[in-house]
């Protein structure tokens, strides 16, 4: 095992220790070291930087860009017909309304349980909430479909990464880190696991495919990697890096947005 990575198991036994809030851990392939991306200066965050010292990670503070905007023009769901009724194909990457909190995510994928029947869709998690939903379709009928082939994780930086989602639609770019740590501002609030890339997404993608083509001769394929969960703010001054959180399901061949 590399001297990166057990420093960053060691830095990963601290934050559990400790408990620090607002930041984020991982390997940084490019500059080859672990990084700690600390989100708000003004969190006292002192005794877990002070203890991860003799670790050497990078620290990195966040710059306080304002978010990008995000934009309004989801279509009125409309209420004069009976939606019990009616059929709809429903693709990664299409947008998940809940009408009683105003919370927009997108489709991941449909997937089957083994011991039933039904057929569900996978979402990011933080989308869930009781309510009425909406379904909002990217508004073109126009685009064509990917087929989805079968599931695998992501176990390789520098791949080719895609992911599809409501707001941004189709992105692309590389994997930069593995095993992320996230830490929130509660205590309870922590997320291991989580790939580091570099597509652009925005608020609304929640949920989305996040995919890689089969082949560079086949670009009607893909294989599914897990959906986009998060946005977090730039670690750098040249791109915008992004929780991509994966997770192991049997997947169902279907379609999604490209």
């Amino acid at each position: 095992m590399s001297q990166i990575q057990l420093n960053l198991d060691e830095i990963s036994l601290l934050a559990y220790k400790l408990v620090p809030k607002l930041l984020f851990i991982y390997t940084d392939m490019e500059i080859n070291n672990n990084v700690i991306y600390i989100f708000e200066k003004n969190i006292n965050n002192s005794e877990f930087i002070n203890a991860t010292k003799p670790l050497n990670p990078t620290i990195i503070y966040d710059e306080d860009q304002e978010n990008p905007s995000v934009s309004q023009n989801l279509a009125q769901s409309r209420r004069d017909f009976d939606s019990r009724n009616l059929e709809v194909k429903v693709l990664g990457g299409d947008g998940l309304l809940n009408e009683d909190t105003g919370s927009r995510c997108s489709v991941g994928f449909w997937a089957k349980s083994f011991s039933r029947e039904d057929f569900s869709i996978v979402t990011a998690g933080h989308c869930y909430a009781s309510g009425e939903y909406s379904y909002y379709p990217w508004g073109s009928t126009n685009s064509s479909e990917l087929i989805i082939t079968g599931g695998a994780p992501v176990s390789n930086h520098n791949v080719h990464i895609c992911k599809s989602g409501y707001t941004t639609h189709l992105t692309c770019g590389r994997v930069y880190g593995l095993n992320g740590i996230a830490l929130g501002n509660e205590s309870e609030v922590m997320l291991y696991n989580l790939i580091i890339t570099d597509f652009v997404s925005d608020y609304g993608d929640s949920g989305g495919s996040a995919f890689s083509f089969v082949s560079p001769q086949d670009l009607h394929s893909v294989v599914v990697n897990g959906v986009f969960n998060k946005i977090f703010k730039e670690l750098d001054e040249r791109d915008r890096y992004y929780e991509l959180y994966l997770g192991k399901w049997w997947v169902h061949k279907n379609t999604i947005y490209p």
